[in-house]
């Protein structure tokens, strides 16, 4: 790859997504940024219901915890960077295909697929649907 490259890798934590990206980061040329998807649900409209927000605090700190780990991982790599991205819980192949074309990325990477916001259907849309070829680092 080229140094001017910049790949988006959609991260799943887990032992598997760290082995992938530990070796993507080590062996691939230019920038790198690692997103972790996170579902929110819509917050409810009642006078004492709280429950969508603290189950999104709850998902927003499990995101971070993942993304710490990434961080860790790709830390040794000088041009990496580690973002949260938070969601409807909806479509998240559309959300990767948006934040891939913000990034203007050369490529997307799954670090492990089974481990991402994207099951096996969104995965193919992501493939079918993606302005940049899509990678897997681990079989699905």
């Amino acid at each position: 790859m080229p140094a001017s490259s910049h790949a988006l890798v959609v991260y799943g934590s887990g032992a598997r997504a760290d082995a992938a990206l530990g070796e993507l980061a080590a062996t691939r040329g230019g920038r790198i940024t690692v997103v972790k998807l996170v579902a929110q649900e819509p917050d409810r409209s009642g006078c004492c219901d709280t429950r969508s927000v603290l189950w999104n605090e709850i998902t927003r700190d499990l995101g971070r915890e993942g993304l710490a780990r990434a961080a860790r991982v790709v830390e040794p790599h000088r041009d990496a960077s580690v973002e949260l991205v938070l969601f409807s819980g909806r479509r998240p192949e559309e959300v990767v295909i948006r934040e891939a074309r913000a990034r203007d990325v050369d490529e997307i990477v799954l670090a492990d697929a089974r481990g991402t916001q994207l099951g096996p259907l969104a995965r193919r849309r992501l493939r079918k649907r993606s302005p940049v070829a899509v990678r897997f680092l681990t079989s699905p």
